[in-house]
């Protein structure tokens, strides 16, 4: 959601009217940029923080388990899709507004745009989403190969967000509609038509040669949070007596050994004689109830507050945590779990910023201290 707040606050800045379409969940943050807020169901984010979900993206258990995952994942999908696509279309109706700038999972908004006219742009906080390039695989189709193959994959991800998502979940609404939307001109409309904002720092990721003038890069979008929550005193009193300090966290992303990595984390760092701050977040670390002096404990934190403050970050690969850690010009290490954060891992160390770590599925003690070591040299 936060790109969509950065940007929603810059355009009440400059005197546009902005309402909010999220998951109900996501009310209460909306409301901090604007009261104008459409709700759309439940039902995604709770499915996306399950049990199942959670065990695909932390690779928890064998390949088998999780295939069966996501084969229920697959059934269950549909019918939320298709409350979607009223949720959006009841806010567009509703608002009534000049521009809708819409996430690549919705779908309304491209129906919208190619049946009533309807001025669109979408938000993408990553790139190789829509446009090929030689250089780099769609982001779901992992390491970059042969340019050939690089360029290839775009087409089958723009199979499956056609066919499967737009004209698959949508079919019921186009026909309740009277509509005829046809593959190749939604195909089109993606390709030659639909304006981008890629909002990434262009330093991970120079824009390709190859990119349509309607795909630009703008900067990476979140709102200043450090005016909103300082650090808490107990941890500015932390990081005076831990000159040197590492943050490591792994967001909402969970494992198989929450509780051996915490420990490995706090071993290994007392080895190197630095202190750690360990977010324990949505449980990728569990660290226990009483920790060495050299650890501190949070469940949430104002990146732009500490990363300033640290010598290191080592995390998932998360978009939002590897800006934050740019912007401050902090040095990291991704430990990625799955999709994209294997990407920022690879574009961190291409960038001269970070140093390469290891997937969650081949975690260490060992291999851990190694990345410190290996950032040993970029701490200040």
């Amino acid at each position: 959601m936060e790109p969509f707040l950065a940007l929603g606050a810059e355009l009440q800045n400059q005197g546009h009217e902005v309402a909010f379409c999220f998951p109900v969940q996501f009310e209460g943050l909306a409301r901090e940029v604007s009261d104008a807020f459409y709700p759309q169901d439940k039902a995604l984010i709770d499915l996306i923080q399950g049990p199942d979900i959670r065990r695909i993206m932390g690779q928890v258990g064998p390949a088998w388990t999780r295939l069966g995952a996501v084969l229920r994942l697959m059934s269950s999908i549909k019918p939320i899709q298709e409350r979607l696509i009223l949720d959006q279309e009841r806010a567009v109706r509703d608002f009534q507004p000049d521009e809708v700038i819409f996430h690549i999972k919705c779908i309304y908004p491209v129906l919208w745009a190619l049946r009533m006219g309807g001025k669109v742009r979408m938000l993408s906080p990553m790139p190789c989403l829509v446009h090929p390039t030689g250089a780099h695989p769609h982001i779901a189709f992992g390491k970059p190969r042969a340019p050939w193959w690089n360029r290839l994959t775009y087409r089958f991800a723009e199979y499956a967000l056609v066919h499967k998502s737009i004209l698959g979940y949508g079919k019921s609404f186009i026909k309740k509609k009277g509509w005829k939307v046809r593959p190749a001109e939604v195909s089109s409309f993606f390709r030659n038509t639909l304006n981008v904002e890629y909002a990434y720092a262009e330093r991970l990721f120079p824009r390709p040669v190859e990119w349509p003038e309607q795909a630009s890069i703008s900067h990476f979008r979140e709102r200043d949070k450090v005016r909103q929550e300082g650090l808490e005193p107990a941890l500015k009193s932390f990081l005076e007596q831990h000159p040197r300090t590492v943050y490591v966290g792994f967001g909402s992303m969970v494992n198989a050994q929450p509780k051996q990595v915490a420990a490995d984390v706090m071993a290994a760092c007392e080895m190197a004689g630095v202190g750690v701050i360990l977010n324990r977040s949505w449980g990728g670390l569990e660290p226990p109830d009483e920790v060495p002096s050299h650890v501190y404990v949070v469940d949430d934190v104002p990146f732009d507050g500490l990363f300033p403050r640290i010598q290191a970050a080592i995390h998932h690969g998360g978009s939002g945590t590897t800006h934050s850690a740019l912007r401050c010009q902090l040095p990291q290490a991704i430990v990625p779990h799955i999709a994209d954060q294997f990407f920022w891992s690879r574009q961190v160390v291409a960038a001269g910023v970070g140093v390469e770590a290891f997937p969650i599925k081949k975690w260490s003690r060992s291999r851990f201290a190694s990345v410190l070591k290996s950032l040993e040299p970029l701490m200040k």
